[in-house]
């Protein structure tokens, strides 16, 4: 009886083995795909609920939806993939999707014809290709096998042409580091954002309007701890007015995520340097990044009253007044921390952005202490605000060039 109960048992075992094989190897091999896009982009929720799921249920893989606007870490974790992945920037999209980790990368709206075509069991492909399909090419597509050069196809081209080329010629390609690019964007950011802020930060507009507040007070006869305790407000002031209109710009640029924000910034940094270079070396040139007339007679009013609160006032009101006059820079590098960075990291960069930009002012300030120190400092600052003015417009625009050509 015990033996028969035993064969039972083993011929049970015997015909439930292949089943148990298969649903694990099933389970095994279970395709999984993320998908990085913006929720505010009505064309992007369009895509990602509608053909790219719809192309996901056919071929059976998992789709997960990460929105990096409302949730800031996908973004931080979607730089983290393009980076450990080596993808330039002139390949990545506000849309991303990573299929089987990462062996097939889609960036932007992929033709479909290639993506069913990729995904194909049976189909010999690299050991990982990126496809890169945006409006500006007109429905057409890139593809990288990341390796060799990135080649451009209408959108009707069949991927199957890249692939058979890739192929024919993949000895010739010699395999591009994936760790270098990144690491060199990354070490490139942090210098960059430090000396703009320097740059930003001497400028007449604000260093004029603290020299004749220092001046001012020496002459009503404040002490030199009175005056360096309205200094410091006034500076305080300064620095955070800026820190928050940059923390808005910055929550904004996040509605428009894209390499091209930070292609954007450089260009708008060369314009603004030329604008201040041609400002100095020709008195009539016609634009001219200065503080309005009537916002200098409101500065004085509040100037004049000399007292703890008013200098918080008044440095408040010259944050604001002279944004138009020195917040290019700024404008111009938010646009590249937008576009490489995280919300939350680009915060930092703020932060240190806004600490070099009242380096300057700080270094004024202690000079100024001294009252005749102070009259030599402002007597210089009149005689060379053209040198100053073109000295800085230079540097602005050789930075922007030379952060043009790295973003590029």
């Amino acid at each position: 009886m015990l033996r028969n109960l035993r064969r039972v048992a083993l011929a049970l075992f015997l015909l439930t083995l292949p089943y148990t094989a298969v649903q694990a190897q099933d389970q095994g091999t279970a395709r999984r795909a993320v998908v990085y896009y913006n929720e505010a982009c009505d064309e992007c929720v369009t895509y990602v609920e509608g053909e790219l799921t719809a192309i996901m249920a056919a071929y059976q893989i998992q789709l997960e939806k990460k929105d990096y606007i409302n949730l800031p870490e996908y973004r931080r974790e979607l730089n983290e993939l393009n980076d450990s992945l080596g993808i330039p920037l002139e390949l990545q999209s506000h849309l991303v999707t990573f299929i089987d980790d990462g062996r097939i990368v889609l960036q932007g709206e992929v033709p479909r014809a290639a993506i069913e075509a990729l995904l194909q069991n049976d189909l010999r492909t690299p050991e990982r290709i990126l496809v890169y399909g945006e409006e500006e090419q007109a429905g057409g597509y890139r593809a990288w096998a990341f390796a060799g050069p990135v080649m451009t196809y209408p959108p009707d081209t069949p991927i199957e042409t890249y692939l058979e080329w890739f192929a024919a010629n993949e000895a010739n390609f010699v395999s591009e580091s994936n760790q270098a690019q990144p690491d060199s964007r990354s070490s490139l950011l942090l210098p960059a954002v430090l000396l703009t802020g320097l740059v930003d930060g001497i400028n007449p507009c604000a260093l004029a309007i603290l020299l004749f507040f220092i001046s001012f007070l020496f002459t009503i006869r404040k002490t030199r701890l009175s005056v360096a305790r309205m200094g410091l407000v006034y500076i305080g002031a300064v620095y955070v007015v800026y820190f928050l209109i940059g923390l808005g710009l910055l929550k904004a640029s996040t509605l428009l995520q894209g390499h091209w924000l930070g292609q954007a910034g450089a260009a708008l940094l060369i314009l603004l340097g030329l604008t201040n270079l041609l400002g100095a070396l020709f008195p009539r040139f016609p634009i001219r990044l200065e503080v309005p007339e009537r916002s200098k007679e409101t500065l004085q009013t509040w100037m004049h009253r000399a007292t703890l609160p008013t200098t918080l006032v008044l440095g408040t009101l010259v944050g604001l007044h002279t944004f138009p006059c020195s917040g290019g820079p700024y404008v111009a590098v938010l646009g590249l921390i937008s576009s490489q960075t995280d919300y939350w990291v680009g915060m930092l960069y703020l932060v240190l952005y806004n600490l070099m930009f009242i380096v300057p002012l700080v270094v004024v300030l202690v000079l100024s202490l001294d009252p005749v120190m102070g009259r030599r400092i402002q007597a210089w600052e009149r005689s060379s605000s053209r040198l100053v003015r073109g000295v800085t417009g230079g540097v602005m625009a050789a930075l922007g060039a030379g952060l043009l050509l790295w973003v590029l």
